[in-house]
């Protein structure tokens, strides 16, 4: 296990860690099997997938890489460091909280260590600074990976304090993030119990998503409506955007503006992150106990969801094979915590970036441009649910009892593969979708009911590219849910261009005389077809 860097790195600060009181070198050993299980090799369960070894998290830092040379124009944009920075602090945080809650939400409330490490004479403490370490070490690797060519732009173009000050500032951001994660979940834990306890968790995965996407919006807009492209002007909101924060001390620092709201912002980008810290590590004991809710199982409220199952499996399956498998799609989606804290965030993005378009055109323009314009097409961005949707049916993190589709009498994988995508969009899509288009109904009238029409099956069409693209392996749910980091965001990415294919050809369908009826038998044709197509029918073959 000495062969880890970070291992290395983290014996520089022996010393702190034993200030705290942690067994250090029982900290160091766990947090080393910790990563070695992380590189551990995956194994596989069908013949038709590939072996893979290694840290799939590690193989997708690249794209961390891209996104951060996206951030280099900002280094540059305007005379105002307060703009730069943070527009700059702002797509970190974004970046790397939603990385925390997408990919690592399940190693804050992993309940696993405390069970086989019962026996072993570790102390609480010592265990859960363990943890924090773990998660701490990766998401320096995609801090690095992020800003680690925007930082050598910065080391070359603004000199040595400007970029001394840069990576204090984004340590002090890593704290903050990891923090304020790990105790709104606290806090959820602390409230409730049982499934009810699961259920809030995922709302609070939404929330928490859905607050980072639009305090990026607001951040962004910030700057246009004070003015920072000449001088910062600062106004008492500012205090609930926490890149300005980041960004206050190289205005007050190395801009030389000692305004007094100026060095408060500063001095909060300091304090608040470690009162979070030491906040989370002083009830990091508690947390943990709490965690053992997580394992507990609450009565009652499933008659709801098995009402609505049945409905839709009437309404979409043909015949008790596909049913068969439809059921235990829905069932399997409700049940896994790994497959909801990968996907529900989505959901509350893919809600509320239609609505969040709107509101920027309506900060520039009137209600009744509004709703005399075509911006009803932003309901498109509800699509940002579909593409994580099917990529993610094909991974779980019970992956090992897939074994099942070889005993099971399946005459063909496509009506399992069909029934898989079916339950995933009755369940999570279609509700969301359904509220978005009665909004958008009462906002532009019944005139768009036609183009809301047209969404649905290209919603439908387009799911079905997701998902013959996504999808990995001969049936859903039998890969590992380790394989999915390295995958999934780049095939998201790729899937999230072709959403402007959509728009672009309804738009341009809507501008012709009877396009828009043209336009709807076309895509329900292309249902029909994509369904045949995509997701052919194939017998069964053995996988071991």
């Amino acid at each position: 296990m000495d062969n880890f860097r970070s291992l290395r790195v983290m014996d520089v600060f022996k010393g702190l860690f034993q200030a705290f009181g942690i067994d250090y070198p029982s900290m160091r050993t766990i947090v080393g099997l910790k990563l070695t299980m992380d590189e551990r090799r995956i194994p596989v369960v069908f013949s038709q997938t590939k072996l893979k070894e290694g840290n799939q998290f590690l193989k997708s830092l690249g794209l961390y890489v891209l996104y951060g040379l996206a951030t280099i124009p900002f280094l540059f944009f305007g005379d105002s460091v307060m703009l730069q920075m943070g527009i700059v602090f702002g797509i970190a945080m974004f970046m790397i909280m939603t990385s925390l809650i997408a990919d690592f939400s399940s190693v804050l409330l992993d309940v696993r260590d405390r069970i086989l490490l019962a026996a072993v004479p570790v102390d609480d403490r010592t265990l859960n600074a363990a943890k924090l370490v773990h998660v701490s070490i990766y998401m320096t690797l995609i801090a690095l990976s992020l800003l680690g060519i925007p930082s050598i732009v910065i080391l070359v173009s603004k000199g040595i304090s400007f970029f001394l000050l840069f990576l204090v500032m984004m340590i002090f951001l890593m704290l903050l993030i990891i923090a304020l994660t790990a105790i709104t979940y606290m806090v959820m834990l602390r409230v409730f119990d049982g499934e009810r306890l699961k259920d809030m968790i995922n709302y609070v995965q939404i929330l928490l998503s859905v607050g980072v996407f639009v305090g990026y919006q607001v951040l962004m807009r910030s700057f246009e409506f004070v003015g920072l492209t000449v001088s910062y002007e600062f106004s008492w909101w500012h205090f609930l955007i926490p890149p300005l924060w980041f960004a206050a001390p190289f205005e007050w620092l190395l801009g030389g503006n000692t305004s007094k709201p100026l060095i408060v912002l500063s001095i909060a980008a300091l304090i608040i992150p470690i009162f979070a810290i030491w906040m989370y590590i002083r009830k990091m004991p508690l947390f943990e106990r709490d965690l053992q809710k997580l394992m507990s199982e609450a009565r009652g409220g499933k008659q709801k969801h098995a009402v609505m199952m049945k409905f839709w499996e009437r309404v979409l399956c043909r015949n008790s094979e596909e049913r068969a498998s439809f059921r235990f799609s829905w069932q399997l989606m409700k049940r896994e915590r790994d497959f909801k804290l990968k996907v529900y965030p989505s959901l509350g993005i893919g809600f509320v970036a239609p609505f969040l378009f709107l509101y920027i055109f309506l900060s520039d323009g009137t209600w009744e441009d509004m709703i005399t314009s075509n911006m009803y097409f932003m309901i498109y961005f509800g699509f940002l649910i579909i593409g994580p949707l099917a990529v993610m049916l094909s991974y779980s993190s019970k992956f090992k009892g897939a074994w099942i589709y070889a005993v099971a009498p399946i005459t063909n994988v496509s009506r399992v593969k069909r029934a898989a995508l079916k339950a995933s969009l009755a369940q999570l899509f279609l509700p969301v979708y359904l509220l978005q288009a009665i909004i958008f109904t009462v906002f532009f009238g019944w005139r768009i009911v036609p183009d809301l029409v047209i969404v649905l099956f290209s919603a439908v069409l387009y799911a079905v590219i997701c998902y013959a693209i996504g999808a990995k392996g001969t049936f859903p749910f039998s890969l590992p849910m380790g394989e999915s980091v390295q995958s999934g965001t780049a095939k998201q990415i790729i899937l999230m261009l072709l959403i402007g294919v959509f728009v672009g050809v309804h738009i341009l369908m809507s501008k012709i005389p009877y396009g828009t009826p043209i336009y709807l038998v076309v895509i329900v044709v292309g249902c029909l077809v994509g369904w045949k197509v995509l997701l052919p029918i194939k017998r069964k073959t053995a996988y071991m």
